[in-house]
C-alpha cells in the first residue's frame, strides 16, 4: 500500500520530465529567439521611405526585379494593393507583384509581397516584409484579426497541391508596429504526439483567429483522400513571438467527410 502514492508520485514526475524535454526539444527546433528583445533573431529590420506610399511600391518592385538579377533583371508590375486595416496610429497597406518576361499580360514567373506601415501622425512610410516566391506559391491579401487579446495580421501564402499547406507570414501588434510571429515551428513538435504508425502528410488546418489546428493522421498505405488514422484536433496558445501546444485530442475514429 506505502507504495502506491511513490508509484503516482514517480509517473507525476516522468510525465512533468517528458512534458518539459517535448518542450524543451520544440523550442530548440524553432531556432534562437533574440535575448534582448524576445523576437526570432531571423526577423528583418523595417525599411524607411522619405517619400510616399507610392514611391515605396515602385521602389519595392524595382528592388524584387533586382534581387533576381542585376544585370537583367525582368519586368516588375504590381498585381495588386490596398489598406489592410488601421490599428492605433498606424495604417497597415500591402502589395502583390508579377514577375517575368510577361508579367505585363499577367504571366508571372515569380511573385511577390511586400507590407508596408504607415504613421498617420506624421505620413512616414516603413516595408517590414518583403518575399519572393516561386509561381507554385501564391499569397493573397492580408487580414487583421484578433486573437484573445491579441492583434494578429495575417499574409496568406498557399502551396500548390492537394494538401493544407501554407506559408503564410504572421505578425503580432505590439508598441505600434508589426513583429512577425513564428506560426508553424510548433507543428514539429505535434509530429512527436501523435500515435505511434501515423504522420501528418497533408499539412494542417490552423484556425488562428481561435488558436486552434486540426489535422488528419495517415498510415502507412494511406491514400491522399482517405486518411484512416484519425484526426487530432490542437489548442494553441501564443508564448512569446511563437505558437506553441497547449493541448490536443485525438479521434481515432474520426474520417474525412
Amino acid at each position: 500500500m506505502t507504495d502506491c502514492p511513490r508509484a503516482l508520485l514517480l509517473a507525476s514526475w516522468i510525465a512533468l520530465a517528458m512534458g518539459a524535454g517535448l518542450a524543451q526539444a520544440d523550442e530548440m527546433a524553432c531556432g534562437p529567439i533574440d535575448a534582448v528583445t524576445g523576437r526570432p533573431v531571423t526577423e528583418a529590420p523595417a525599411v524607411a521611405f522619405a517619400e510616399g506610399l507610392d514611391v515605396a511600391l515602385a521602389q519595392t518592385c524595382r528592388e524584387l526585379a533586382m534581387s533576381v538579377d542585376e544585370t537583367d533583371p525582368p519586368a516588375c508590375r504590381i498585381g495588386e494593393s490596398g489598406i489592410v486595416g488601421t490599428v492605433g496610429a498606424t495604417m497597415t497597406h500591402y502589395a502583390l507583384y508579377c514577375l517575368g518576361p510577361e508579367a505585363a499580360a499577367g504571366a508571372c514567373e515569380l511573385r511577390g509581397a511586400a507590407l508596408f506601415l504607415k504613421d498617420r501622425a506624421d505620413g512616414r512610410i516603413s516595408r517590414f516584409l518583403t518575399r519572393l516566391d516561386e509561381p507554385d506559391l501564391r499569397a493573397g491579401a492580408p487580414s487583421i484579426e484578433t486573437a484573445g487579446r491579441d492583434t494578429l495580421l495575417e499574409l496568406p501564402v498557399s502551396v500548390s497541391g492537394t494538401g493544407a499547406f501554407d506559408d503564410n507570414d504572421t505578425f503580432l501588434f505590439e508598441r505600434d508596429h508589426w513583429t512577425r510571429l513564428d506560426t508553424h515551428c510548433w507543428e514539429s513538435g505535434l509530429q512527436k504526439r501523435i500515435p505511434r504508425g501515423t504522420s501528418i502528410d497533408k499539412g494542417v488546418n490552423l484556425n488562428l483567429g481561435g488558436l486552434s489546428a486540426q489535422a488528419w493522421l495517415y498510415r502507412e498505405g494511406d491514400a491522399n483522400c482517405c486518411p484512416t488514422g484519425g484526426s487530432v484536433d490542437v489548442t494553441l496558445k501564443r508564448t512569446g513571438h511563437r505558437l506553441a501546444i497547449e493541448s490536443l485530442r485525438i479521434d481515432p475514429k474520426a474520417r474525412p467527410d
